[in-house]
Order: structure tokens, then sequence, then C-alpha cells
């Protein structure tokens, strides 16, 4: 993948845990590598298609003073987030922070921490059937949206019985897919608190719900940790969102089926109708 690399960006700032780092301040060297197409640039020969990699540098450098963290993870994480909010064609940010004059008190020649994050494709399912069920979709949406995730494509909305507990008032549902450059379990924070803020109350497995945000798939990744299991574990036996994944992505293939998402509707609507 076409990449910028800025090695060894000296900033003199004032982060670490002890008073005197945060009054005195020390030097560090920022070495990063920020990655997206350059190929219209290149046909074009127009900056516009591209990053320009001295402002970028400066953008850093007033960034990396503003604030006063306690941890290099933090500042390292800080600018991650600024490049990905700023320069929307990246697709991934490598970052090394070092510390040259850390407080560490024995013969050492450098410390430094390492980060990289990526964007990726969140195909996330949305599920109400509690109050004013559009609205609280449309709540949802333009919650994510101020929480960074941009919302790159959407199905529209299906109402169906309730999956699992069918002795409640129907669902509505709507898929989007949500480009971030969060790692997996912190987008599963996000909804979570997404959630919470319009007032889900977790009190019956599959019971009624103001809110039900769900991540069906992360690109083609597969994921197994103890919150988070992807692709979600039911896709291939639930219609309507086999339908709406049709909808707006039908040759999309399950990256443990192996098998796109329109043969599985297909195959789960035959199942049906034996």
């Amino acid at each position: 993948m076409d990449c910028i690399k800025i090695k060894n960006l000296e900033i003199f700032a004032n982060h670490g845990v002890f008073k005197e780092e945060k009054s005195l301040g020390q030097k560090f060297l920022l070495s990063l590598s920020v990655y997206y197409s350059q190929s219209k640039a290149a046909k074009t020969d127009d900056l516009n298609y591209s990053i320009n990699y001295g402002e970028l540098c400066f953008e850093i450098i007033e960034r990396y003073k503003k604030e006063k963290f306690d941890l290099i993870e933090t500042s390292c994480l800080d600018i991650i987030k600024f490049i990905f909010e700023k320069y929307k064609i990246v697709e991934q940010v490598d970052l090394e922070v070092k510390k040259p004059w850390a407080p560490v008190h024995t013969g050492v020649d450098m410390i430094s921490i390492k980060m990289s994050r990526k964007r990726r494709n969140f195909y996330i399912g949305i599920g109400t059937n509690i109050g004013d069920k559009e609205e609280n979709i449309k709540e949802a949406i333009d919650l994510m949206k101020e929480n960074g995730i941009d919302i790159v494509k959407e199905s529209g909305l299906l109402k169906n019985k309730a999956w699992g507990k069918t002795d409640q008032d129907d669902f509505i549902n709507k898929i989007v897919i949500g480009s971030s450059y969060e790692d997996p379990d912190d987008l599963l924070r996000i909804l979570n608190k997404i959630e919470d803020e319009m007032g889900r109350k977790r009190i019956e497995k599959w019971g009624p719900r103001i809110i039900d945000l769900d991540i069906l798939f992360v690109d083609y990744e597969k994921i197994y940790t103890e919150r988070l299991i992807v692709p979600h574990p039911y896709i291939q036996e639930r219609e309507f969102i086999l339908e709406q994944l049709v909808e707006i992505a039908p040759h999309f293939v399950h990256p443990v089926l192996n098998k796109s998402v329109r043969v599985l509707y297909d195959e789960l609507r035959e199942k049906e109708l034996k």
C-alpha cells in the first residue's frame, strides 16, 4: 500500500507522569507511516489528491504540544485519531513515539512505543421495538456519526416479528456500513455507550429494547473474544438480517461460511419453504 513516511520528527513537549516532565518538558521523536492510495495524485500531478507532508509535520507538532498527557501511549493515540479525522483518504497509520530522555534511572538509549490503527468497514445491525421506532434508529445513527463513525451505506427500514422471544411488539430493523479507525473492541464499547445513552435496559435476553446495536461483520475478519464474536453467530439464521444485507452488499462473502449473503439468503428462504 502507498504511504508517506516521516522519520524522527523532533518535538519538545510536556508529556509524562512526573511533575517535572509536565513543567520542564522534554524531547520526543515521532516516526510515522501514513497509508493511502497515491494513484490519483501520481496520475494528475495534483496535490489536492494527496497529503502535504510539510503541512502534516507542522500540524503534528502543534497538536503534540497542545496537551499534557501522563502516558506517551495516550499522546500517540491522540495523533493517530487526529490524522484519521483530518484526512479521510487515510487507510492506516503506524506511529512510533520515542522518548530519549525518559527518567528510568538506568543506562538506556531510548524508550519508545509503537501503535497502529487501520480503517475498517463495520456492518452494524440496528433494531428497536419500543417507542418511536423510526426516531430511535435515526437517533442511533446520529450518535454513531457524533462518535466518529462515518456512515458509508444504509439499508431501508424493515419491519419484522421478534426473533428468539416472540411475545413482544414487532421490531423495525436497519443495517448500516460504518467506516471507523477504532479497533473492534473499542467500537463495540462506543455502540454499547450509545445504547446506554438512549436508555437501553438489559433485563431480559432477547426482550423488548429501545435500541439494539450489533456488529455483524468487520470487513472479512474473524474475531473471537470474551466480548465480541465476528461474524455475528446468528446471521445465517435470521432472514431479516440477510434480506437487508442483500440490499446493500449482496456479494459480500461470509468469511467463515465462504458464501455470499445472497446465497445464504436464498438457502434460508428455500429451507423455510420446505
